[in-house]
């Protein structure tokens, strides 16, 4: 008969590691595979065509990664701190992070745990906000922007137009997902460019901020932002792979 063995070094060993993967881990929410349509036919400037593509199953962060999660990385991988812009830490979410910065930080984190994290697609970020959108919705509630539903200029919350707001303060989409429209701009790990040269590869932003107007929070809107650059109103969430 088999038995496994195990020392009490080697369970308080396993306790910690699980701890610690706890601790650092976002909470992720599964999103089940799909083939949907993505973009808008109002072909706006910053939005893609109305298409379809198919998705497998993926899970994507509950919040937007906060600075108490990107603190972690920094410490352990000996980074500087970033700075909150006196917004304050803990649960907002982290901002002044790059690109790069962003992906340095999934990729630290499926090494700590032994799972495959990044940055989520452009089609994959939209499938997240659309949630089980109607026809005519433009925010994942509905057509209006509807007073304190989410963090931007004019949306009525008490931290509108001024700073982030902790994750999780407003009501989540049919996924559970919470703070995709406003907050804070999310990378994704799309290329913005107009032509096909990969040199050209600009960085893609989802979602509005804190510091825009209702009408960049809508989930077709994608925005442009140059890969090396930090802002005081952009930060990202994660996708883990099954």
């Amino acid at each position: 008969m088999f038995r496994l063995k195990t020392t009490v070094a080697g369970f308080l060993t396993l306790v910690l590691m699980t701890q610690a993967n706890a601790q650092t881990e976002p909470e992720m929410v599964q999103l089940p595979a799909a083939c949907i349509e993505v973009g808008s036919l109002l072909m706006q400037h910053h939005a893609n065509p109305l298409r379809e593509t198919c998705l497998d199953s993926f899970s994507i962060g509950r919040y937007e990664v906060t600075f108490l999660e990107y603190d972690q990385f920094t410490e352990d991988t000996g980074r500087a701190k970033r700075h909150d812009i006196g917004f304050g830490r803990e649960d907002r979410p982290v901002i002044d992070v790059d690109w790069f910065e962003a992906a340095a930080y999934a990729e630290w984190l499926s090494d700590k745990t032994g799972k495959r994290y990044r940055l989520p697609t452009d089609a994959e970020w939209e499938y997240a906000a659309r949630g089980h959108a109607e026809i005519g919705y433009r925010f994942s509630w509905g057509r209006e922007l509807e007073v304190n539903r989410a963090n931007c200029r004019n949306c009525g919350s008490q931290w509108s137009g001024q700073m982030t707001s902790p994750v999780g303060s407003f009501d989540p989409n049919v996924f559970g997902l919470y703070d995709m429209h406003g907050n804070v701009w999310e990378w994704t790990s799309d290329c913005y460019r107009t032509d096909t040269n990969d040199n050209n590869c600009g960085g893609v932003v989802r979602g509005g901020s804190w510091d825009t107007q209702t009408d960049q929070l809508v989930f077709w809107l994608r925005a442009s932002y140059l890969r090396g650059k930090s802002a005081r109103d952009v930060g990202f969430r994660l996708v883990l792979e099954h």
